[in-house]
Parts: C-alpha cells; sequence; structure tokens
C-alpha cells in the first residue's frame, strides 16, 4: 500500500497493459420464464453468455437456490474428430434433488449449441406431490429448449 491507498492490478477504465482501441468483450444476459398455469408453477432462466460459453442458471418454487450444477463440454469424439461429444462434470448440495435436471439440461444444451454449458439448478416446493413433480418436470425441459432456441 502507498501512502495514496492501495495499488490496483487493474485500472477501472479497462484493464492494466491494455493497449488503447482494443475490444472489451461484454456478458450478455437473458432472461426467460416459462409458466404452467394449470398448476400455478413458474421456471426461470437466467442465461450469460460468456465468449463463446454459456452459463444459465434456473430457479423456480418458494425459493430459488442453488441445488446442483452441471458443466457440459463439447470436444472432438476420440472415434470421429470431425463430430462432436459431450462430456459433463457434476457438483451438488447434499440432500438435493436436482442433479439430473442440472446434467441432462447441460448435456443436451452443449449437443444442441455446441459449446461449453453450465447449468445451475434449484427449485424449492415444500410438499410437492407426484403430480406437481411431474409438471416441474415437463415445464424444465420447455425451458431448455426455450434456451436453446435463442442461443443459436
Amino acid at each position: 500500500m502507498t501512502k495514496k491507498g492501495p495499488r490496483r492490478a487493474v485500472s477501472e477504465r479497462g484493464g492494466a497493459g491494455r493497449s488503447r482501441g482494443a475490444r472489451v468483450a461484454r456478458l450478455r444476459t437473458r432472461r426467460l420464464v416459462v409458466e404452467d398455469r394449470a398448476h400455478g408453477l413458474r421456471l426461470e432462466a437466467v442465461c450469460v453468455r460468456c465468449g463463446e460459453d454459456l452459463v444459465v442458471v434456473v430457479g423456480g418454487g418458494a425459493r430459488p437456490h442453488v441445488g446442483a450444477s452441471a458443466l457440459a463440454i463439447s470436444l472432438p469424439s476420440l472415434k470421429d474428430p470431425a463430430r462432436l461429444t459431450q462430456s459433463s462434470y457434476l457438483a451438488s448440495v447434499p440432500g438435493h434433488k436436482e442433479e439430473a435436471l442440472a446434467r441432462d439440461g447441460a448435456l443436451r444444451l452443449a449437443e444442441r449449441l455446441g459449446r461449453h454449458v453450465v447449468v445451475t439448478v434449484g427449485i424449492h416446493d415444500d410438499g410437492a406431490d407426484r403430480a406437481r413433480i411431474e409438471a416441474y418436470l415437463a415445464l424444465f425441459e420447455r425451458l431448455v429448449e426455450r434456451v436453446a432456441a435463442a442461443e443459436r
């Protein structure tokens, strides 16, 4: 620290060592909502384009939260390098049941979009019966399709 205060590694005007006229990339965001009025359900996705990659945060129910996150990557197939294949990595909060949604959503989006995708899902609905859970699953499928169409 100097007498003037702490040194800044990155300036507020655009970064350390950045040349004049260099392009600064910005994160692009998009918000998508799907509803099932018959069951009174709503899921919301916030999509963030990070360069060519995509991060999707899905929340719903009484208390949206982080229940599970999945990263799906697209890479050339070992058998046929001209074809892309997907691989996934999962992290979940113990006791939460969103793992399958996060993994399946990330894999489907990575395959459709041909890029790396992170999907985080947190849906909290106390006492949801089987019919309500099935309605959430169908709603999630619709939301993934909307994200895929919007992010092409």
